[in-house]
């Protein structure tokens, strides 16, 4: 899970390499610190803290042909690096889109036309704020605070740098104002060459990965489940087959982000429970579908008493493949 957290934060710093963030109004920063666009090559260290642990890692970034390419190498514990290939520049992510138009009162997005404020829906499940400005690493950043209104999701304190829009510092706070995650740059450098990061991240060994396939369609539902419940202002935005037979839904408020594994079993004693670490919170569960029983578990960065709302909430569609 520290990995795939890992890659989770870097992605989320990938797409904050969008645009200048000029424009210090709240929605305008969150706007260019989530833009599709990839145009700067950096060098960089970073920690991330997390239920009362702390991890180093440094990171290199480039571009080539609109695509965006991090190594990710750990500072502490057993050494490894991780490679990662982002989405085409024109790829907009259904989590960008809903930064521009938001999701509508049906949980369909909107039309995005001229006329619709943008990031409207967005300020209804958040409040917005500018909070000054601070160094970071070095280097000047605006301070965004962004505040739940409902208990169903965390706020955010978020440094984004001036120059770059790139995301320095993320301070993830539950309910009781408490800190659960912290990501923060302690050293960057810009290059003006793709080359000279590039040759530098190559020299690590690895593996590489790469992001999903950019698709632009924005659906609707799931093919095979419905969720009796989902937190307002959360959007299905797709769904994959995993491995042994495991579907994975996924569902975004454009913030924050949750995902809802279903796997069958038979003849095993299914665990129910909650488990937190950090931000993540998860509930595993089971549920029966016609003649088969499938474990259930809500992955995300969202309260657990939330997390198994979602478990409970969920049901077949009828389809013959899930009634075999």
């Amino acid at each position: 899970m520290r990995r795939a957290r890992c890659l989770t934060l870097v992605t989320l710093v990938l797409l904050a390499t969008a645009a200048r963030a000029e424009d210090p109004r709240p929605l305008a920063l969150l706007e260019a610190m989530a833009g599709a666009g990839q145009s700067i090559h950096y060098r960089g260290s970073f920690t991330y803290e997390h239920s009362n642990s702390m991890e180093s890692f440094r990171v290199f970034h480039w571009v080539d042909d609109g695509r965006a390419h991090d190594r990710v190498e750990a500072l502490n514990g057993p050494e490894s690096s991780l490679q990662r290939l982002g989405p085409g520049d024109t790829c907009q992510p259904l989590g960008y889109r809903l930064l521009q138009t938001g999701p509508t009162e049906t949980g369909e997005e909107a039309s995005g036309d001229d006329s619709a404020p943008e990031l409207d829906r967005l300020d209804n499940y958040y409040q917005l704020s500018l909070r000054g400005e601070e160094r970071i690493a070095g280097r000047p950043t605006y301070t965004l605070e962004v505040r739940p209104r409902d208990l169903l999701r965390y706020g955010y304190i978020l440094n984004i740098d001036q120059e770059t829009g790139l995301l320095l510092r993320s301070l993830l706070i539950d309910e009781n104002h408490g800190v659960l995650e912290r990501f923060q740059f302690v050293e960057l450098e810009l290059e003006d060459e793709a080359d000279t990061v590039r040759r530098e991240a190559k020299s690590l060994p690895g593996e590489t990965a790469s992001s999903p396939e950019c698709d632009t369609r924005s659906p609707k539902t799931p093919s095979d489940w419905m969720l009796s419940w989902v937190p307002p202002g959360f959007v299905f935005s797709g769904e994959r087959q995993l491995a042994e037979d495991i579907d994975m839904l996924m569902y975004t408020d454009g913030l924050a982000s949750f995902s809802v594994f279903l796997q069958p079993f038979s003849g095993q004693i299914s665990v129910e429970g909650r488990a937190k670490s950090g931000a993540t919170s998860a509930f595993m569960g089971q549920l029966a579908a016609g003649a088969r029983d499938f474990r259930v578990t809500v992955v995300g960065e969202i309260p657990v008493h939330v997390a198994e709302q979602l478990a409970r909430g969920i049901s077949p569609r009828l389809i013959p493949a899930l009634q075999d």
